[in-house]
């Protein structure tokens, strides 16, 4: 492994990516663990700092192997950074436009069924992720991750509340699907790809095109339901 620079006590491998609020970094620790830090822009911090806390006071809160443990915090002369648990996988936006890869109905359904389980995870804590996408799922073949809480909020019921959530999760979904779709492109989803009637209702639900689900439990039991590999298309 080439290390590329030092922060702090930590030694910096490579860049893992980054946003509109921060870049993170792969990196080792004393004991050679893998870990990842993640450092805040200066300009956002300036706007508005307190929003950087959010993401660390509900990371805190949570725990479940399939979200990044917060490990500590760094404020070195580099910048502001968080240490937080490396996930296993690459993004599943990796896995579409880098790999080129088409996700068959098994691989939908334990993704699907994984993420949702996750969501339901959190919304038990009251806590609305905020920016489920491919960039922010991780997934090695077997499980995935959600990472990058940095727009998670604590729910209110008004502004914040599980819906949000809801549609994110579906539109990754519609990713996936469209990955082993090869027809004619150019319509809406729900007349181009060859979905049952009760996975479209499933999705339209989670969109907000129709009556929305009275709870993430019920979301789960429907996705399983209809979208259990060799339920029909």
């Amino acid at each position: 492994m080439i290390v590329r620079r030092r922060i702090g006590d930590y030694n910096v491998l490579s860049r893992l990516g980054g946003g509109r609020y921060g870049v993170c970094y792969l990196a080792l620790d004393k004991e050679g663990g893998r870990v990842v830090l993640k450092r805040f822009r200066n300009h956002r911090q300036g706007i508005n700092p307190e929003k950087n806390y959010y993401e660390a006071v509900i990371l805190s809160g949570l725990q479940h192997p399939a979200v990044p443990k917060l490990l500590g915090v760094l404020n070195v002369p580099q910048g502001y950074f968080f240490v937080l648990e490396h996930m296993n996988g690459i993004t599943l936006e990796k896995w579409l436009f880098q790999k080129k890869k088409e996700f068959n109905d098994s691989e939908v359904f334990r993704i699907g069924a994984q993420l949702l389980e996750i969501i339901s995870y959190l919304h038990r804590r009251s806590v609305s992720h905020g920016d489920i996408s491919i960039a922010n799922v991780l997934d090695d073949g077997r499980q995935v991750s959600l990472i990058d809480f940095g727009l998670a909020r604590y729910m209110d019921g008004k502004k914040i509340d599980p819906k949000l959530d809801y549609s994110y999760v579906a539109n990754l979904l519609l990713f996936l699907l469209y990955s082993s779709y090869h027809g004619k492109t150019g319509d809406v989803w729900y007349t181009e790809l060859p979905l049952s009637e009760s996975r479209k209702d499933f999705l339209m639900r989670m969109l907000g095109l129709k009556d929305s689900f009275c709870s993430t439990e019920e979301a789960c039991r429907q996705f399983r339901s209809c979208f259990r590999p060799y339920a029909g298309l």
